[in-house]
């Protein structure tokens, strides 16, 4: 669109009036008749302004919902995960704080695109809130009182809202247009299930750019060392796990001198086992799969030789003196003593914000060099939206999302990721770039969201790791008919839920 625009300029400003001499035809006065009639240079008149109304004054793109729409001042009820990390819903006024800022804007914005109000209803219902959350809904799906239109909570707690039949169909849902880039590129190739979609996220949560996971890497340690550096390395394409294996080994050191490996001592790599979740998924490996007949199927993944090698390169790693696996993982890197750590992007805006340590960001490496891209797991507590099955508000519900996420588009991700960790955050545009690889490799594996339904799957996995387990083969192999069996239920109340909703 811009090119179009500027070759339709150019094109303007070339054809500008042509003045030709009247000296072989007609008389001295008709020359100067004409002349006198012709504008001078000073007043041409300069070609008509084209405005491109698809993008605002920052341009970032425009949604496309009618600018007609008005629902008449119809109160939304959106029941929202009160004990949510990172603020993302309501902002009473505004602070002069960015992110609570752009927040109370697009708030103010949807109710006046659409003439809507909300009225944000507060729940605990994070990880260990989630059957509190479903028994809420559920309750409310009982009473049929309708108390609630839209849910908003943690990954986990709005699958299980889903499996057991509180929310519609997004698919074909009016005003949610999933082409636009407020909706993540692997949203519908991950999320749908037997074509139908039921649950969102991506511009319209905050909390998907704070839950990004990337490497983190300490700089002077890697100068010390004398080792490569890690983002020429994504550039060249060889940043690997058995690179980043390399690099953090031969770094431990005892510094406290007490012969025990803790806190105090120096490190190749700081990590808490769950964070392993990452290592899997950024090998380009699934939990879950779409299967044609069965719906969704425990990937084959799980159980194949590229899961055990991954296991085979970190567990012995992990396992030795030159990392540093635990609660208190980030303290180590934090105070300049670890040379790699892993964590969500939220750690840098926190913990290393008024650090004076020098840092740079890498994405989770690759498993090789044969594999296309990067992929990046969002830690759980990560935002999903859905629509209740049972509000007689569906449109207005669908209309408000597209509106949220489109202003989150516009609002709160340049507030958060531009302004915050791509600029306030970052000490160089390299690492500007390297968020950029982050953000457009994010996942949305259905089976990290179902793990509670699933034998705790990612647990498997991590536990794994954690414990250096030399038969992973043998061990996946154990759940291989106890995941079915659990899968096969899970699609049962999927394909019922399909049923009830006509």
């Amino acid at each position: 669109m811009k090119k179009q625009i500027l070759a339709l300029l150019l094109a303007l400003l070339m054809t500008a009036p042509a003045f030709v001499s009247c000296s072989d035809s007609g008389t001295n006065e008709e020359t100067a008749a004409d002349n006198a009639s012709a504008p001078t240079a000073s007043e041409e008149i300069a070609p008509e302004e084209i405005v491109d109304d698809t993008v605002d004054e920052n341009g970032y793109l425009k949604d496309e919902l009618p600018d007609e729409l008005d629902f008449g001042g119809q109160v939304i009820n959106l029941l929202y995960w009160s004990d949510v990390e990172n603020q993302e819903f309501s902002a009473e006024e505004f602070t002069g704080e960015i992110v609570n800022d752009a927040i109370y804007q697009r708030n103010i914005n949807v109710e006046d695109d659409l003439n809507v109000k909300y009225n944000w209803i507060g729940t605990p219902g994070n990880g260990g809130n989630i059957d509190a959350y479903v028994a809420k809904v559920r309750e409310s799906h009982t009473a049929g009182d309708n108390a609630y239109d839209i849910y908003a909570s943690y990954s986990r707690t709005i699958m299980a809202s889903v499996i057991n039949g509180f929310t519609t169909n997004l698919e074909d849902a009016p005003y949610l247009d999933f082409d636009k880039p407020w909706w993540p590129d692997n949203l519908l190739k991950e999320s749908t299930i037997n074509n139908h979609l039921y649950l969102v996220s991506g511009d319209i949560s905050t909390n998907v750019l704070h839950m990004m996971y990337c490497m983190y890497y300490n700089k002077q340690l890697l100068e010390d060392y004398q080792l490569a550096e890690p983002t020429d390395l994504v550039f060249e394409n060889k940043w690997t796990l058995d690179t980043l294996v390399t690099m953090g080994s031969g770094v431990y050191v005892d510094l406290n001198g007490n012969s025990k490996k803790d806190t105090a001592d120096q490190f190749g790599f700081t990590i808490t086992n769950f964070h392993n979740d990452a290592f899997y998924t950024g090998s380009d490996l699934k939990l879950v799969e779409h299967d044609a007949e069965k719906i969704l199927i425990v990937s084959p993944d799980f159980f194949g030789e590229k899961a055990i090698s991954v296991i085979e390169k970190l567990g012995p790693w992990e396992t030795s003196n030159d990392v540093y696996q635990a609660s208190d993982y980030e303290t180590p890197f934090t105070e300049g003593r670890s040379l790699f750590t892993i964590n969500r992007a939220h750690y840098a805006s926190k913990a290393l914000r008024d650090s004076e340590l020098s840092y740079g960001i890498v994405p989770v490496p690759k498993y090789d060099e044969n594999q296309e891209n990067y992929r990046t797991v969002m830690g759980n507590p990560v935002t999903l939206y859905s629509i209740s099955v049972s509000t007689p508000y569906k449109d207005i519900c669908a209309a408000v999302l597209e509106c949220m996420a489109s202003n989150g588009y516009r609002l709160t991700t340049p507030a958060i990721f531009e302004n915050n960790m791509k600029k306030k955050y970052s000490v160089d545009d390299i690492n500007t770039q390297m968020y950029d690889i982050v953000r457009e490799s994010v996942s949305f594996e259905l089976g990290r969201f179902m793990n509670k339904y699933l034998s705790n799957i990612t647990d498997i996995f991590f536990a794994a790791v954690e414990t250096n387990d030399p038969k992973w083969g043998s061990t996946a192999a154990r759940y291989n008919k106890p995941l079915a069996k659990q899968m096969e239920k899970v699609v049962e109340s999927l394909l019922e839920n399909e049923e009830n909703l006509g």
